[in-house]
């Protein structure tokens, strides 16, 4: 299911196979949200340069 947020403060659930249609249908009614995403690590993500020389 996917969430759609309405201009009136509803909050909808649609099928994926049914959103195409539900978009143009409800397009002015729909609210527009800016998801925040997850912040990327700072650190580097240590190399397995280990187990290639372990397998000489």
């Amino acid at each position: 299911m996917v969430t759609v947020y309405l201009k009136t403060g509803e909050i909808v659930q649609v099928r994926p196979e049914e959103l195409e249609d539900f978009i143009y249908a409800n397009i002015e009614k729909i609210q527009p949200i800016r998801v925040q995403r997850r912040r990327e690590r700072k650190g580097t993500i240590p190399s397995n340069d280990a187990a290639s020389i372990s397998s000489r």
